[in-house]
């Protein structure tokens, strides 16, 4: 087995780094442990596993004197890593400018060894009560630009994450994993290329984790169509944990027909590992969907067998 990727998760004390390893973790009822948590004492650990590859999640202490101990001691902390998660509050204004000068520390050290790592920042607590503001999409948009023209040679992306969304906390992982296999090419055509096929609103390749391995989605949704699609995924997380947690061996292929809209999950066992297709369409679509979905099936196999070589 390849060694595992590092993943350093950092932001300042507050910033919602560990209720985002909580949240991904748990996928449901996790709110009130979220409440209950208290802050990180020098780092924690967390295990996951993308495509059979071991992931372990460095969980950083965001108070001023860890963040002092992670820099004096950066050898320790930041070598061999793989991939930075950062964590930006989008709703804590007055920490903007610090947690940008902790975020150069980081990356001067990165770039002072030579380390051409790949970066996620999200800006966090994105809740859906405040996705309208205008200041706080304005300051999103003022982040990203400052941090692009500050570290130009570095490969950046930015997410908002809420731990109020699930779903955004499932993305923001699995992008990150995902770009350590060359493979995921050939899958994400495959994916585009059935998400026409059987007209699909959504199709979605999970692990058994809830962790997405490759996701898309119809063009022109309706609002209507896309609260049903977002209750759907959520469902369907669920039933990950739910089958994760109980062992289940059964039937691992759930239909239900809600609105004239049809949500299926079905799963896939290969080489030890378990992975799950989730899909959303209309029913009028239903019978072409289920003609056309082994041959579909018998590809995105065949392209798991070579992702787990």
């Amino acid at each position: 087995m390849e060694d595992a990727i590092k993943v350093i998760v950092s932001g300042l004390h507050n910033a919602g780094k560990t209720s985002i390893l909580t949240a991904l973790d748990k996928k449901y009822d996790f709110r009130d442990e979220i409440l209950e948590l208290k802050p990180t004492i020098r780092v924690e650990y967390k295990k996951t596993t993308f495509l059979g590859r071991d992931a372990i999640f460095w969980d950083m202490g965001g108070q001023e004197k860890y963040r002092e101990m992670y820099l004096s001691k950066a050898d320790i902390y930041f070598s061999e890593t793989d991939l930075l998660l950062y964590v930006m509050d989008i709703q804590d204004q007055e920490k903007f400018q610090a947690s940008l000068d902790y975020f150069d520390s980081i990356v001067s050290y990165f770039r002072k060894n030579d380390m051409d790592i790949p970066i996620i920042i999200t800006f966090h607590k994105y809740d859906p009560e405040v996705r309208s503001y205008e200041e706080i999409n304005e300051d999103i948009h003022y982040l990203r630009e400052k941090i692009k023209e500050e570290h130009p040679s570095f490969n950046i992306l930015f997410q908002q994450t809420s731990i109020y969304d699930v779903i955004s906390i499932v993305q923001l992982i699995s992008y990150g994993l995902s770009i350590f296999d060359e493979k995921f090419f050939e899958l994400s055509l495959l994916m585009e290329k059935s998400l026409g096929e059987f007209n699909c609103t959504s199709l979605i390749l999970f692990d058994k984790n809830g962790i997405i391995i490759s996701e898309f989605y119809s063009e022109d949704i309706d609002p209507g169509i896309y609260v049903y699609l977002l209750e759907a995924i959520k469902e369907h997380l669920f039933l990950l944990k739910r089958i994760q947690e109980e062992n289940y061996e059964h039937n691992k292929n759930f239909l239900t027909i809600e609105n004239e809209l049809v949500s299926y999950l079905h799963g896939i066992d290969i080489q030890d590992e378990s992975f799950f297709i989730s899909a959303l369409l209309q029913e009028k679509f239903k019978e072409a969907f289920l003609t056309q979905f082994p041959e579909f099936l018998s590809e995105i196999k065949e392209i798991l067998n070579a992702l787990l070589e």
